[in-house]
């Protein structure tokens, strides 16, 4: 019997999603093992299909510590998809999703905690006025990343000044809310869930994070490009389909 097997419903689940980070995920996953080492919480790594042995690399850092539970995707639809995997298998009573390079520190989950009863959904935000980037991405994507979300304001999609921080926290029932909805693969999908969200009255709030770029992204201009076309189309979905946001406070 394992010294960390968890209870029958834990109060978080943790949500990662990776591809081909058989490199950059074992140290996240030591490193979270290590900041949390009793909390009876459930971790879900859902790797999509990979080339670099991302998986048992995966399997290995966790050794026998029965809190992860590793998802192996046989497709490579995308981080939209990875995400909703997990967020739709996830049992606890706050369900976070975090990139795999750990570039909010993990002490912003307890932070993070602290807010859960005031919001169904909360957001890391890195232009939240209280925020600090430790280390900027190269110029011209943190160009590109502005870019893209004052874009998304002019067209009056969102009013959220960050919506690709890879932070966020959902209830339960608005991580089944949201998620069951999300049709977005690719890395338009925090704009998706955000605008689902919205559209069924959930409560949102943007909460400041710490933040650092981490080398080895797998996120390039080119990708906002088409996260951008694709949020687009994700809001006329959702405004199809579910009418206008009706936003909470």
């Amino acid at each position: 019997m394992s010294d960390h097997a968890p209870p029958m419903s834990p109060t978080v689940s943790i949500v990662i999603p990776a591809r081909n980070e058989a490199v950059r995920l074992p140290p996240s996953i030591r490193q979270i093992r290590e900041t949390f080492p009793t909390e009876p919480w459930e971790f879900i790594v859902v790797v999509e299909r990979s080339t670099d042995g991302t998986v048992d690399a995966a399997r290995e850092a966790v050794g026998d510590d029965s809190r992860f539970e590793i998802v192996a995707n046989p497709v490579a639809r995308g981080k939209g998809y990875a995400v909703k995997t997990g967020m739709l298998r996830a049992r606890g009573d706050l369900v976070f999703f975090m990139d795999a390079d750990l570039s909010v520190p993990l002490r912003y989950i307890p932070a993070f905690l602290r807010h859960a009863t005031e919001a169904d959904v909360l957001i890391g935000s890195r232009r939240h006025p209280e925020s600090i980037v430790r280390i900027h991405q190269p110029l011209l994507r943190e160009a590109a990343g502005r870019v893209f979300n004052v874009s998304l304001r002019l067209l009056g999609i969102t009013p959220l000044r960050d919506t690709q921080c890879g932070f966020k926290a959902f209830t339960r029932s608005a991580a089944q809310a949201v998620f069951s909805r999300v049709e977005q693969d690719g890395f338009g999908f925090d704009v998706e869930a955000i605008l689902v969200a919205q559209a069924v009255g959930l409560r949102l709030l943007e909460l400041p994070v710490e933040w650092a770029d981490v080398e080895g992204t797998k996120v390039s201009p080119l990708n906002g490009l088409a996260a951008f076309r694709d949020a687009v189309r994700a809001a006329r979905r959702v405004r199809r389909n579910l009418g206008p946001p009706s936003v909470r406070s």
